[in-house]
C-alpha cells in the first residue's frame, strides 16, 4: 500500500526524480531541452511556479510552488510526456523513471533559501563543475533574465542578485540535505552535520561540549535532516541514549 504524500502548508515543495536504477534519463541537450519545454508547457497548464531547477544525469530536481493543490498532476504530465519522448526518440521501452517521485514539504522561508542551495550547487557537490558554469540549472535565471523560474520569491528575500550568488556561493554552509530516503549516505550525512554545527559556532568535535540546550538543538536539526542516530553518534562522539533524549526532546 502507498503511503499517502506528506502534504506542505506553504505549498512548496522539494521534488526529486531518478532513472530507473540510476539510468541516465538525458542523453544529450536535445533531451534537456525537451524537459524544459514539458516543464513550461505544464507550468501553464497547471498555474504552478518553478523556483528552482536543476537537471542532473540520472535525476532531476524542482523548487515547485503548488499553491492549487496539483503537484501529482503536473508530475505526471511532466514525467509522463518525457518518458514517451525519450522512448520514442531513442527507441528505448521499460520504465523510465524509479517509481513515484519524492517530494519534500518546505515550510518555511530558511529551509526554501536552503532548498534553493542545494538545489543549485548540486553540480559542484558532483564534482562536474562549479555551480556558475553549469548550464542545466536555474542559476543563470537568477543572475540574468527568468523565463521557467520563477526568480521574485528568493530575489526578494536576498536582497538582489550579488547577494544571492555569494549566498548560493557559500555551499558548505548549507543546511538542507533530501536524499528520498530515511537515511543519508555517511558523505552526506557529514557535509550536513559540520553546516549545522557551524550555524552554532561549534566544529563537529566540539557538538558535545556546547550548553545543553544548544547541543539539543544541534541534534534535532540532524535528526529533522535526515541523519540516524549512529551518524550522529559517530559524527559529534555523543552517546546513542543522549541522542535519543534530545530527539524525544527530554
Amino acid at each position: 500500500m502507498r503511503t499517502a504524500r506528506k502534504r506542505s502548508e506553504t505549498g512548496f515543495y522539494h521534488v526529486v526524480n531518478r532513472g530507473n536504477n540510476k539510468q541516465v534519463i538525458f542523453k544529450d541537450d536535445a533531451d534537456r531541452l525537451k524537459f524544459l519545454d514539458l516543464l513550461e508547457r505544464a507550468k501553464q497548464e497547471f498555474g504552478m511556479r518553478i523556483i528552482a531547477w536543476c537537471l542532473m544525469g540520472n535525476h532531476v530536481h524542482l523548487l515547485l510552488d503548488d499553491a492549487d493543490d496539483r503537484l501529482s498532476a503536473f508530475m505526471h504530465k511532466v514525467l509522463g510526456g518525457y518518458a514517451s519522448y525519450l522512448n520514442a526518440r531513442h527507441g528505448r521501452g521499460g520504465h523510465l523513471f524509479q517509481g513515484r517521485f519524492f517530494s519534500d514539504p518546505i515550510e518555511s522561508d530558511e529551509r526554501l533559501l536552503e532548498c534553493v542551495r542545494y538545489i543549485l550547487n548540486n553540480p559542484a557537490n558532483a564534482g562536474i563543475c562549479s555551480t556558475g558554469v553549469y548550464r542545466w540549472s536555474s542559476y543563470s535565471e537568477y543572475m540574468g533574465e527568468s523565463s521557467l523560474t520563477d526568480t521574485s520569491i528568493v530575489l526578494d528575500v536576498l536582497g538582489d542578485t550579488e547577494q544571492f550568488a555569494s549566498f548560493i556561493a557559500d555551499r558548505d554552509r548549507c543546511t538542507y540535505a533530501f536524499e528520498g530516503s530515511r537515511y543519508l549516505p555517511d558523505d552526506e550525512a557529514r557535509r550536513l552535520a559540520v553546516a549545522v554545527a557551524g550555524r552554532f559556532g561549534a566544529t563537529l568535535d566540539g557538538v558535545r561540549s556546547l550548553p545543553a540546550s544548544a547541543r539539543n538543538d544541534v541534534i534535532r536539526a540532524l535528526s529533522a535532516g535526515g541523519l540516524s542516530y549512529r551518524q550522529i553518534e559517530s559524527l559529534c562522539t555523543i552517546s546513542s541514549s543522549a541522542v535519543g533524549r534530545a530527539v524525544a526532546g527530554k
